[in-house]
């Protein structure tokens, strides 16, 4: 854990780096002084004595989320499980504080996020907002809109991986299709309309939005309005998340 502001200086360099910002920061070190001192949470991760991650969080009313602000390892050190490592560490941090659930802010449009949220950690998200944060300036987000979904994580309900694999299958045969990418990588158009006896329905992902934003932004845009309709009407309509497919597939259900 931090507790020193020389040590939240790096921790502010380090999600600069990672969200490549030219012109102000991510998170300010003062901000992270006072989280320290009433009692939250800020972490910097290393590997090999190097910092290659870190995180911070802060604690809601009594019986409220923890809510996992931000979350960020260097691309350099990806496949070490450092994601998971964190994520598993503040998940002790809240159990040992009398916290039950976690909650963080993703973009639906990341697949390997989606997969890591749902499928690795078995958090699932329950609300999705349009434009969350307003207009974003670091390059990863810079020019597109920032819509995230809030993910729910179940802390004490044993190993999440475990969890995951106990709540996870394949769709059944009643299942609607909803903006499924085609073979170009676009989206397939809607079909909101869910008929009736429906148990499933598929909301598709591109396979790389990063490369898409980069590439062909206007793609991209496209991609997230008609995500936001598919995603946004469902769960306006009682659907829920409860999976994450190989196939890029979220699958809703409705509760019983």
């Amino acid at each position: 854990m931090v507790t020193r502001p020389e040590e939240c200086v790096e921790v502010a360099r380090l999600f600069d780096r990672i969200w490549s910002v030219e012109d102000g920061t991510i998170l300010d070190r003062h901000m992270m002084v006072a989280l320290i001192h009433s009692q939250n949470y800020v972490l910097l991760a290393s590997l090999d004595g190097r910092p290659v991650g870190a995180a911070v969080g802060f604690c809601g009313p009594p019986g409220q989320p923890f809510h996992s602000h931000i979350v960020g390892v260097r691309p350099e050190a990806s496949g070490h499980g450092i994601g998971r490592a964190i994520k598993e560490h503040q998940r002790r941090w809240c159990l040992d504080r009398g916290i039950a659930t976690m909650a963080w802010t993703f973009d639906p449009l990341v697949a390997r996020n989606a997969h890591f949220n749902i499928r690795v950690l078995g958090a699932l998200p329950r609300h999705y907002h349009e434009e969350f944060y307003g207009p974003m300036r670091d390059t990863v987000n810079a020019g597109q809109a920032s819509d995230r979904m809030v993910v729910r994580w179940d802390l004490p309900t044993g190993a999440p991986s475990d969890r995951t694999r106990a709540t996870g299958g394949a769709p059944s045969s009643t299942t609607a299709h909803v903006a499924l990418p085609n073979q170009h990588d676009e989206p397939g158009g809607l079909a909101l309309d869910v008929p009736p006896g429906t148990t499933d329905v598929l909301v598709g992902l591109p396979r790389d939005i990063e490369g898409l934003r980069r590439d062909d932004p206007e793609l991209a845009r496209r991609w997230r309005q008609e995500t936001r309709l598919a995603l946004g009407s469902l769960l306006a309509q009682g659907w829920q998340v409860h999976d994450f497919d190989d196939d890029r597939h979220y699958i809703l259900r409705r509760e019983p």
